[in-house]
Order: structure tokens, then C-alpha cells, then sequence
């Protein structure tokens, strides 16, 4: 059976999504916290929008432009089961992540907590868990094992990991052979 033009087209904001999720993971772990807080938020929009364009017709990606929080209301409203779903508002608050991260700023300032990683594999993975379509994925061959860095990025310290891996049905053959970034 052919993919319909909505399940196309969240794959292809999935896999936008993804590197971005994985960007901000390897860039938290070399210290890097400015730059991982602003992947991570994109990791998340975009992965909000991905959710919608699956499940709402009427939904245009451009229309809510950044707006984290009326992303996160239209998946509550518009996608089944996901009524109590939320991210960390500290993702969104006052748009720090998305242009602290990346603008000097005299007034605000951005604050990473320890619990950051934690926090984005569990909104990442639930937000995977809306769309049931979920076929030839980068997140799927990424836990497939053939693509062996990301792996090791994805896997190193992801409580979600688990979770993941059922929703996606996907086990690596062999653990990869690669050193850690």
C-alpha cells in the first residue's frame, strides 16, 4: 500500500527532527550546552509539527512559526491519546533556548538543568509514540544498528532508549564497534 502525502511527509520532518535530537545529545555531552539547548528545541518543534501534519489536515508547519507552547496545545487537542502529554516548559520559556542559545543577551540568561537529557528522550520518544507510522525512518535505521555513531549517541545514557526501541520494534543485530564521541 502507498504512504499517504501525511505520512510522507512527517517522515521527512521526522528525520529533521532526529538529527537535530541527536545533534543536541552529542552536543550536551561534550559540554557544549548553549548549542545542545537550541538543537533540542528544534529536535521538539519540529517534531510537534511532524505529529500534526500527521493528524491534522488543516495544520501548515509555517503557521505557528516558534510558538512552543500553541504547538503543544494543537497536539493535545488534535492528537489521540495525547491529552496530558507536555514538554518541560523550560524547553520554551521566554524562547531563551531558541534565541538565548544563540544571540548575546544582557537581561536573560540560560540555564541547563541536570535532568536535561532525561527530559528530552522522554518528550522525544512520547512524541515518536503519537504517530503509528513510523516506516523508513532515520530514527529507525539509526536503532537498527547500521548507522553505528548515532547509536552510540542515541543509546549512551537514554533512560527512553527502551520505550524507543518498543515503539519502533527495532534491535540492533550486534552492538556497534565504534568509539564513543
Amino acid at each position: 500500500m502507498k504512504p499517504s502525502r501525511a505520512e510522507l511527509d512527517y517522515v521527512i520532518w521526522q528525520n529533521r527532527a532526529c538529527r537535530f535530537y541527536l545533534a543536541a545529545r552529542l552536543l550536551h555531552r561534550q559540554g557544549l550546552l548553549a548549542p545542545a539547548a537550541y538543537c533540542a528545541t528544534q529536535a521538539l518543534e519540529l517534531l510537534l509539527k511532524a505529529t500534526l501534519i500527521y493528524w491534522d489536515k488543516s495544520f501548515h508547519p509555517d503557521a505557528p512559526r516558534h510558538a512552543m507552547a500553541k504547538l503543544l496545545r494543537s497536539v493535545r487537542n488534535k492528537v489521540p491519546g495525547a491529552r496530558t502529554f507536555d514538554v518541560p516548559r523550560y524547553f520554551f520559556h521566554e524562547r531563551r533556548y531558541q534565541m538565548v542559545s544563540r544571540y548575546p543577551s544582557g537581561a536573560m540568561g540560560l540555564v541547563i538543568p541536570s535532568h536535561f537529557l532525561a527530559d528530552l528522550d522522554a518528550a522525544f520518544t512520547s512524541l515518536v509514540a503519537f504517530v503509528p507510522f513510523q516506516h523508513n525512518t532515520e530514527l529507525k535505521e539509526v536503532l537498527s544498528g547500521r548507522a553505528a555513531r548515532a547509536l552510540v549517541t542515541l543509546r549512551r545514557g537514554n533512560a527512553s532508549l527502551r520505550k524507543l526501541r518498543k515503539i519502533l520494534g527495532k534491535t540492533p543485530r550486534r552492538p556497534p564497534r565504534v568509539a564513543s564521541p
